[in-house]
């Protein structure tokens, strides 16, 4: 037994350097450690980070529990999420990047209060690991992308360095583009003025043909709201309703965006705050199959699912 336990050791301390090597002292963090109900819940986490020269690369390296999205000075350049297994995406974001100031933010969102954020930076001619998750964020009640907000505050949950149940050690996988690089068409765009009222509430968003691409869904006010997609108008609202998503925002938040591409032709929100326009920006198909929130699989893309309450995700 003893021997066991001394190689079980030894094998933790080797994982620890491995990992140390791609995130540094990065700390899991999140919004809250009250577990005792269950519910949906969101994060914003920023903090900034001063550049004396534009870097040629820097490689952001983020894991996030359930689905998140990163920011880059305001512009949306990452995102991710967590089934079938936790990865640590890894993007090139030295084009997003500028002399000065700069704001990292990320949006995190789990289907429980449970959740957990790391992340770390590495810029050229500064080094590795120049920005890592824990005291150097801060946590952000209201949705903002700006360097500094009257909500600030202090992150609340420091779960601690890897392993941390349920997370273990997040599998490095590298993207070859930003989603800045991917959504390069126009988007395609359907006001609620235009949607068509379901029976029993809510709004189908009818694109005018079938698209593979990024969801964005802009709110005028804060609210639950649900949303599912489907291949065509002639889809079963009540199935739909039943196996709709939440939408789970930050408070203040006007745009929010599906961590993971997918193909669609309608939109269909439901709840007691619907949005006042859908987005979509569509996906070339020559990127498809490497954009960001794609999973690879064996067999190509592992499509997104339901979310499960289960930690660790199925």
């Amino acid at each position: 037994m003893i021997a066991v336990a001394l190689g079980g050791l030894s094998l933790h301390r080797f994982w620890h350097r491995e990992l140390s090597h791609v995130t540094g002292g990065a700390e899991w963090i999140w919004v809250t450690d009250t577990l005792e109900k269950v519910y949906p819940t969101a994060g914003l986490f920023v903090a900034t980070l001063d550049l004396e020269t534009p870097p040629r690369t820097a490689l952001l390296k983020v894991c996030g529990d359930r689905s998140w999205v990163a920011y880059v000075n305001g512009t949306a350049a990452a995102c991710g999420w967590s089934r079938p297994g936790f990865r640590l995406d890894m993007f090139d974001i030295g084009h997003l990047l500028r002399q000065g100031d700069n704001v990292i933010a990320v949006e995190v969102r789990s289907p429980t209060p449970v959740g957990g954020l790391l992340l770390s930076l590495d810029v050229a001619g500064v080094g590795h690991n120049v920005l890592v998750s824990g005291d150097r964020f801060v946590a952000r009640k209201r949705f903002s992308l700006a360097a500094h907000d009257p909500s600030d505050g202090p992150v609340p949950v420091v779960w601690g360095p890897p392993p941390r149940y349920p997370w273990e050690y997040p599998v490095p996988v590298s993207h070859p583009r930003t989603l800045d690089e991917v959504m390069v068409e126009d988007p395609v765009r359907v006001d609620a003025a235009a949607a068509r009222r379901l029976p029993g509430g809510g709004l189908a968003f009818d694109l005018p043909r079938h698209i593979d691409g990024y969801l964005w869904l802009r709110f005028a006010a804060d609210g639950p709201a649900y949303v599912a997609t489907a291949d065509g108008p002639g889809g079963d609202v009540d199935l739909l309703r039943r196996n709709a998503q939440p939408v789970v925002r930050v408070e203040g938040q006007e745009w929010w965006l599906a961590a993971a591409p997918q193909t669609m032709a309608s939109v269909y929100v439901f709840g007691e705050r619907l949005p006042t326009a859908v987005e979509v920006w569509p996906v070339p198909p020559e990127l498809s199959s490497t954009a960001p929130g794609v999973v690879p699989g064996p067999r190509g893309p592992v499509p997104r699912t339901r979310w499960t309450t289960r930690n660790p995700p199925e």
